[in-house]
C-alpha cells in the first residue's frame, strides 16, 4: 500500500492500523512505508522524527503538534513548552515535529543527494498527518500550530484536512509566496552553486562558503531596514555571522530543496488558482501572528489569511525584528506579545468563541 504524501492515505512501518502515542516524553523516530510524493516519486521508507512532552489524556483529545521553520528543527518551541508555559504540558501533550527534509527526518543529506525527491509544502503535510493519524492514533489535535514554513504547513493541513483540529496557530504565515521571496532564493541558489565545490550538486565536500555566502546575503531580509540602522557595527557583523554559520551547518541539497518548496508555496493550487476557495475550507478558530516589519514573507499574506478564514483572529507585532521576531528571545517584548495571544486564543475551549476574533490588532 502506498501512502500520498498529498492523501496521508499512510500505512506506518511501526503498526498496521492505529497507533498509540507515546505515553512518556522523549525522542521519536516514524518510519512511513512506499511514501508517494506529490510528483509521483516514492521512497520505500520516509522517517519522521518528533518529541513528546506531556501526557496524552485518556480522550486523546489535548495534543498540541508544532511545526518549524525552514531552517530550524523541531527544538525550535523548546523554550515556550513545559509546565506553565505557553504550551502548557500540565494540560496538553506537546508534540515537536522535523518535517521532511531537514533535522532528524529524511532528507537529502542522508545520501540521496540531488536524487531525493522534490518535495512539496504539500508532501511535508501528508507525511505529518500520517504520523498524528497513524502513529500517534490521533483522530484529532487540540491544536495544530506552524512558525513560518511550519505555518504552510500546517495551513495545508487546515484545508484538506479541516476537521482534524480544534484550532489553527500560525505564525509568520503566507498562503502564497511572493515575487520577492521567490527572487530570494534563486539569488541563494545562484550564490551557491558559483563555489566550485556544488559540482551541479553532485559534489564529494558540502559547498561551506557559497552556502555561508548565501546566508550573508539572506540576513538582511530577515530583520527590517531600521532594526539595522540602529544597531551597533558589532552587533551586526555578529549576527550576518551567526547567519552565515547556520546556512553553513546546512548540507547544500537539503537547504536547496527545503527553498524550493518554499518557493513553490501556494495553497491554491489544488483549487486552480482560487485563493478564496483554498482558505474558505478552513473551519477552525484560527490565530494569525505576523510582524509588523515582516520584509521576508511580509504581512500582507497574513493578512489576506486572516480576511479569508471565517474564523479567525488576527494579532500584528509591533517591532523592528522583522522575521526574526517570531523567534525572539524569552522575556522579550515580542515573545511576551506572542504568548499573550497564544495563551488568550488556548484558554477558549473547543467550540467556544474567542473574544474579538474578528478583531485587528494591527
Amino acid at each position: 500500500m502506498r501512502v500520498s504524501g498529498f492523501v496521508a492515505v499512510a500505512l506506518l512501518a511501526c503498526g498496521i492500523g492505529w497507533g498509540a502515542a507515546p505515553a512518556y516524553a522523549g525522542s521519536h523516530v516514524a518510519s512511513l512505508l512506499d511514501f508517494q510524493f506529490e510528483d509521483g516519486s516514492v521512497l520505500p521508507d520516509v522517517h519522521i522524527a518528533y518529541d513528546t512532552q506531556g501526557t496524552l489524556s485518556p480522550a486523546r483529545d489535548n495534543a498540541i503538534l508544532l511545526i518549524p521553520g525552514a531552517l530550524a528543527d523541531r527544538h525550535t518551541f523548546d523554550a515556550a513548552i513545559g509546565p506553565g508555559k505557553t504550551f502548557d504540558t500540565d494540560k496538553y501533550f506537546v508534540i515537536a515535529v522535523d518535517p521532511i527534509g531537514g533535522g532528524g527526518s529524511s532528507s537529502p543529506a542522508e545520501g540521496m543527494g540531488q536524487d531525493f525527491p522534490r518535495y512539496t509544502i504539500r508532501d511535508m503535510m501528508g507525511a505529518l498527518y500520517a504520523l498524528a493519524t497513524r502513529e500517534l492514533g490521533l483522530s484529532r489535535l487540540r491544536a495544530l500550530g506552524g512558525l513560518s514554513m511550519g505555518s504552510f504547513v500546517a495551513l495545508e493541513w487546515a484545508i484538506h484536512h479541516p476537521g482534524t483540529m480544534d484550532s489553527l496557530i500560525l505564525l509568520a504565515p503566507t498562503a502564497k509566496s511572493d515575487a520577492g521571496f521567490q527572487l530570494t532564493i534563486d539569488l541563494v541558489n545562484t550564490i551557491i552553486a558559483l563555489d566550485p565545490e556544488w559540482q551541479g550538486g553532485r559534489y564529494s565536500r558540502n559547498p561551506v562558503e557559497g552556502l555561508r555566502h548565501a546566508g550573508m546575503l539572506f540576513y538582511p531580509w530577515l530583520v527590517s531596514a531600521p532594526y539595522l540602522d540602529r544597531i551597533s557595527p558589532q552587533l551586526l557583523a555578529k549576527e550576518v555571522e551567526d547567519t552565515a554559520h547556520a546556512f553553513g551547518e546546512w548540507d547544500a541539497n537539503a537547504l536547496v530543496l527545503r527553498y524550493a518548496a518554499y518557493r513553490a508555496h501556494d495553497v491554491s493550487g489544488p483549487y486552480e488558482g482560487d485563493m478564496a476557495a483554498a482558505l474558505a475550507q478552513i473551519t477552525a478558530p484560527t490565530l494569525v501572528i505576523a510582524s509588523a516589519s515582516d520584509r521576508l514573507v511580509g504581512v500582507e499574506g497574513a493578512r489576506r489569511i486572516a480576511d479569508g478564514v471565517k474564523r479567525a483572529r488576527y494579532a500584528e507585532i509591533p517591532t523592528d525584528l522583522g522575521h526574526r521576531a517570531m523567534r525572539a528571545p524569552p522575556g522579550s517584548a515580542e515573545a511576551k506579545f506572542t504568548e499573550r495571544q497564544i495563551r488568550q486564543f488556548l484558554a477558549v475551549p473547543p467550540g467556544g468563541t474567542s473574544p474579538g476574533a474578528r478583531a485587528s490588532k494591527r
